[in-house]
């Protein structure tokens, strides 16, 4: 009976959220390494997908894989799985084969002499493929790749880019009617991040390196503490490496979320101290910044604010959110890093952080002691 209601709702949603981004027709790019995720944190495995099929499934690989058996029995086949019947724990037996196999890429890729391995995170309304003008997230993936690899650091890390369902339509504007569409949009994104962020946890735990580094701009950075930290009971194991490092640029999301939750994860355990604190975050904010704020591009003065449609403040530093957020870190003993990049303007997108010298106090970050 839940399965009926599960399918139930993935199909009804079909109708409400026609926005999704699908990423079943990606070409394959050999210079590039990649995770790639539907709405629901469920990783794309190396099939190609039509996104009409993927749309009438509503974004969700569970719901195509339900209404594709045929694709379902042979993908399963080629992860020795056999499975007699099509239901929910058939299914997630594959996704988790999927995650596994791509896992075992990574850490094969590892095998090549990386020091550290980088995970890179894109935010709201970001298309895989080029649409009105805007720039997609692979093209923001190559510009950050490309500044942070502009200052000195000990190695080059393992790069991964992480493709998610972070839903997209055209564009903001001084309209309030077509900017209350791209609000709501970033509520359901909000919802993906969090699904999406307990789907990328397993690479992250998987990854077979001492130094983590994940960068994560807008609202990636939901993504990424949902990955880091537990928000909710969860049976999961937070990453346990030595050294990792969290880059949240222009976050889009709360500072609750890392007042009420940073305590939720598990640490680098050594035989003679049960837990080593072994996270360091640095937050880069704007105060200017119109999308964070959800004013008007133009004069910044209308919009709803940014605490309605999902909490913004802690990305624009909203009543001093970030600086409080640090503060309640000190006073535990946590050094939480701040840079102040209210110097950019109203810019959000992650384009204007990866120009010039933007980025040299997050490769210091990434790479320092």
């Amino acid at each position: 009976m839940r399965l009926f209601f599960a399918v139930c709702f993935l199909l009804v949603s079909v109708s409400a959220n026609a926005q999704n981004v699908f990423y079943g027709e990606r070409t394959t790019d050999s210079t590039r390494i990649a995770l790639y995720f539907d709405r629901t944190g469920f990783p794309y495995p190396d099939l190609y997908i039509p996104d009409s099929t993927m749309k009438k499934a509503g974004g969700s690989l569970f719901a195509w894989f339900m209404q594709n058996p045929e694709a379902f029995i042979t993908l399963s086949a080629k992860y020795q799985l056999f499975p007699e019947k099509i239901d929910s724990e058939t299914i997630y037996r594959l996704r988790d084969s999927i995650t596994a196999e791509q896992i075992r890429q990574i850490n094969k890729q590892l095998e090549n002499g990386y020091e550290a391995i980088a995970y890179y995170i894109h935010g709201f309304r970001k298309s895989y493929l080029q649409q009105n003008g805007d720039v997609t997230s692979r093209e923001e993936f190559g510009l950050l790749k490309t500044n942070l690899a502009s200052y000195p650091r000990a190695s080059d890390p393992l790069e991964i880019e992480v493709y998610w369902d972070g839903m997209y339509d055209c564009c903001f504007s001084t309209r309030r009617a077509k900017n209350k569409e791209l609000f709501l949009l970033f509520e359901q994104a909000g919802i993906n991040a969090h699904a999406v962020g307990k789907g990328l946890r397993p690479f992250l735990n998987g990854t077979k390196t001492n130094r983590l580094q994940i960068v994560a701009h807008s609202l990636g950075a939901v993504v990424a503490t949902a990955a880091l930290f537990n928000f909710d009971e969860s049976n999961s194991p937070t990453p346990a490496q030595r050294d990792v490092r969290l880059c949240l640029i222009a976050p889009a999301m709360s500072s609750n979320l890392l007042f009420d939750h940073y305590g939720n994860h598990n640490g680098f355990t050594v035989e003679s101290q049960p837990f080593v604190e072994n996270y360091r975050i640095m937050v880069v904010y704007n105060e200017k910044d119109f999308v964070l704020r959800k004013k008007d591009p133009k004069v910044g003065w209308f919009g709803p604010g940014t605490e309605s449609y999902g909490n913004t403040s802690l990305g624009c530093n909203h009543r001093n959110a970030a600086v409080k957020l640090q503060q309640y870190f000190k006073e535990k003993g946590v050094n939480l890093r701040l840079v102040d990049k209210t110097s950019l303007g109203k810019a959000h997108s992650l384009r204007y952080y990866a120009k010039g010298n933007e980025l040299k106090e997050v490769s210091v970050f990434l790479w320092g002691n």
